[in-house]
C-alpha cells in the first residue's frame, strides 16, 4: 500500500492506514462506515459485496474492525453475507433490525461466543417489534428496543455509548447508511474503489429500499486519506462540522 494523499507518498500496512484519532462525542461514540464499490457505484453484486472486495479490500476490512468496540450492520447485510462473531478484533456486533427480520440462526447467534465470557450480540429493534420473532432470539442475543415505528439510530447510539462503546463501524447495508447519513450520525467515510465495472441497478452504498433516500440536507466531508494497492483504492473522508 502507498499513501498517495496526503503527500509525501508512503509504503504503509493496513493498520497504519486504518487508524487515526477518534473521538467520541459527548452523547454519542463516533461513527465510521466502511463500504466497498465499483468504479460505476455499485456496492454489491447479486446481493453480497464479496464478488467486489479483494486480498487488499480484506486487510482494510480487518483493520478498521480492530478501531471499533461495536460493528453495526443491518439486517439483511447480517442476512445476505452471513454474518459470524467478530473474534480477531473483539468487537461486539449489533444488527438493526426493526421488524426482527434477522435470521437467528445465523452464524452470529448461533456459534459460541469466543472467547466463552463474551457479551451476546445486540440486535436493535422497535418497541413494538414481533414477539414471536424475539422469542426466537432469546438466549441467543441482546435486545435493544428504540423507536416505534422505526428504529430510533440517536437513541440506539446513545446506548451503545452508555454500554462503553467510544467508536462504533457501520458495515451496511445501504438502507442503514442512508439512515445515518440522513441522521447526520456519521463522523467518517472508509470507501473501497474496487476496480471494476458492474452495470447493473445494484443499490449504492447508501440508499434506501425502492430507490427513495430520507430527506436530508447533503452533508459536507473533508478528504483526509487516500491509498492505493495495485488497482484498488481507498479513500477516507471525515464529517465537517464547522
Amino acid at each position: 500500500m502507498h499513501r498517495l494523499y496526503p503527500l509525501p507518498p508512503e509504503p504503509i500496512d493496513a493498520a497504519h492506514a486504518a487508524s487515526r484519532q477518534r473521538a467520541p462525542h459527548a452523547d454519542r461514540p463516533w461513527v465510521m462506515l466502511n463500504m466497498v464499490a465499483s468504479i460505476d457505484g455499485a456496492a454489491a453484486i447479486d446481493g453480497v459485496s464479496g464478488g467486489l472486495s479483494s486480498e487488499p479490500d480484506k486487510a482494510m476490512f480487518g483493520a478498521l474492525r480492530a478501531q471499533a468496540d461495536t460493528i453495526l450492520v443491518g439486517a439483511r447485510t447480517a442476512n445476505a453475507e452471513r454474518y459470524r462473531p467478530a473474534r480477531r478484533s473483539g468487537a461486539r456486533i449489533a444488527v438493526v433490525s426493526g421488524s426482527l427480520s434477522v435470521d437467528p440462526d445465523l452464524p452470529l447467534f448461533s456459534q459460541p461466543p469466543d472467547p466463552p465470557a463474551a457479551p451476546l450480540p445486540l440486535v436493535v429493534t422497535t418497541v413494538g417489534a414481533d414477539c414471536d420473532a424475539a422469542e426466537r432470539l432469546a438466549d441467543r442475543a441482546e435486545l435493544v428496543r428504540a423507536g416505534t415505528d422505526s428504529v430510533d439510530l440517536p437513541a440506539s447510539l446513545r446506548h451503545l455509548g452508555s454500554l462503553g462503546a467510544r467508536v462504533v463501524l457501520c458495515e451496511g447495508g445501504p438502507a442503514l447508511n442512508a439512515s445515518l447519513l440522513a441522521a447526520d450520525l456519521v463522523d467518517e467515510v472508509n470507501l473501497t474503489h474496487a476496480p471494476l465495472a458492474v452495470a447493473t441497478d445494484a443499490p449504492r452504498i447508501a440508499s434506501a429500499p425502492g430507490g427513495g433516500s430520507p430527506a436530508a440536507a447533503p452533508r459536507a466531508f473533508a478528504l483526509e486519506q487516500v491509498i492505493a494497492h495495485d488497482d484498488v483504492l481507498f479513500v477516507r473522508w471525515v464529517r465537517s462540522r464547522h
